[in-house]
This record gives C-alpha cells, structure tokens and sequence, in this order.
C-alpha cells in the first residue's frame, strides 16, 4: 500500500467535517496539539469520511498511553483505538512522531513507514467506525480499501 498523501505540501486549509471534534490530551503545549491535529485533519480529509456523523478524535501521549489503555483492558501495543458508543477515537502521539522509542516499535511491528503508518491507523479506526465492524481482520480490508479509493464496503452496519 503506497501512501503518498500524509502532508500537506504547503500551508493550506484543510477541511473536515463540521460534526468533528478534535483535542488533545492532558501535556500538550497549544503549538504541538495544532501541528498535530492539522496532520490529522489532512489525512482525515483525504479518507472522505464525512458520512461518520459526529465524531471526537483524542490524540494522548505516548507515555500516557499505555497506563489508559490497560486501565481500559485493551491492547496497550496498538497505537489507536476506537470507542463506537460514545463515537470517539484515540490516537497515540508516537504515531507522529513524538516519541522515537515508541514510534520505532511501531514501525517494526506494523513495517511501514511513519506516515503510513498514520494514515493506516487512521483508516483501520475509520473502518470501526463506517463500518460498525469490531472483527480486526475485516477493519483492515476496509482501511485498505478507505485508502485506496475512499470508500469501504462493509460487509455489516
């Protein structure tokens, strides 16, 4: 899968839906959050998930990431997760960069490169979320499918 559209190649606006929702987690410095989140927007954008309704997106750093998502009992070496009730999606900082220990871990176990990897994780949440699919091996064939042409063709809703 061959991603090509991570950033965007020069300051512009980006739009996503006006039903989205987007914060950063305790630690942030107001700079970093923007930065981040407008790489987010993009790559959001890009993915045309506007039929998703509202939606919040959380992006939390790495060294709070794991703490949450044990407490949460969920995987704490995936680098997203998605909560459907409440229609929210968590992204962990190392995604971005952040933290180069963690984000090498990443990129070794998922082998692709850092803003692959980003618009992956983003569209495997998006595939959750579109689809209302919680089997993780069909969420990846949508995001594959969110990736390449936009759209996915879920198999439940």
């Amino acid at each position: 899968m061959a991603l090509v559209w991570w950033l965007p190649p020069s300051p512009v606006p980006v739009v996503t839906p006006p039903h989205f929702h987007f914060y950063c987690n305790v630690g942030y410095s107001v700079p970093d959050c923007t930065e981040k989140l407008t790489r987010l927007r993009y790559v959001l954008a890009r993915l045309k998930p506007a039929q998703l309704g509202e939606w919040t997106w959380v992006l939390v750093r790495s060294e709070d990431w794991k703490p949450i998502l044990r407490r949460a009992g969920r995987d704490p070496d995936s680098p997203a997760f998605t909560i459907l009730a409440s229609r929210e999606t968590f992204l962990e900082d190392a995604l971005f960069g952040a933290d180069p220990v963690r984000t090498r871990i990443l990129l070794e176990r998922w082998r692709m490169p850092r803003d692959t990897l980003l618009a992956f994780a983003i569209a495997h949440e998006l595939g959750h979320a579109m689809c209302r699919e919680f089997d993780e091996a069909k969420t990846n064939r949508y995001a594959e499918q969110l990736v390449e042409g936009g759209s996915a063709l879920c198999a439940t809703r």
